[in-house]
């Protein structure tokens, strides 16, 4: 029997039930979609996450954005509730650039899968604030796991019937 396929809402469900207890979930990121080929998360500013300037720290910022990335990489080779860490593409470059910040709401990070090869994956992620105003950019590229079905999911079916 196969695992069925999730729609990215409740792959963000999953990969949020996954995270509980890891350094994953200790930084308090919200996912809100992950699959299809991109992902949303969020992250409100809480004082843990800043150091003595008061505003988000830069290594606060890239882990979000890094992790909004991974999510949209894992529903490519896993798009179920089975929890495969083999199947979790290896992030091995990340490209990125802070171009403001605040103190204050909550970021919200957009990622979207630009490229899929056979061995690699290259993922676009712009981090904004609540106002939307954009406050850095991330490009990173993921090493496509061993093993894994170098066919991605078909988009835009969830394997659900009508």
């Amino acid at each position: 029997m196969l695992a069925q396929k999730l729609n990215p809402v409740q792959y963000a469900e999953t990969v949020q039930e996954w995270a509980a207890g890891t350094a994953l979930g200790a930084l308090g990121t919200r996912f809100l979609i992950a699959g299809e080929g991109e992902a949303r998360a969020e992250l409100s500013f809480r004082k843990e996450h800043a150091p003595l300037t008061g505003r988000f720290h830069i290594g606060v910022i890239m882990t979000f954005a890094e992790e909004t990335a991974s999510s949209a990489g894992m529903w490519e080779f896993n798009p179920t509730r089975i929890s495969r860490p083999e199947l979790i593409p290896l992030t091995f470059q990340v490209d990125f650039h802070q171009i403001a910040n605040t103190n204050r709401g909550k970021l919200v990070a957009d990622a979207r899968i630009v490229h899929r090869g056979r061995t690699i994956l290259v993922v676009d992620t712009q981090v904004r604030d609540d106002t939307g105003k954009l406050i850095a950019t991330m490009t990173t590229t993921q090493m496509v796991p061993r093993g894994a079905d170098s066919n991605p999911p078909e988009r835009g079916d969830s394997g659900q019937s009508d």
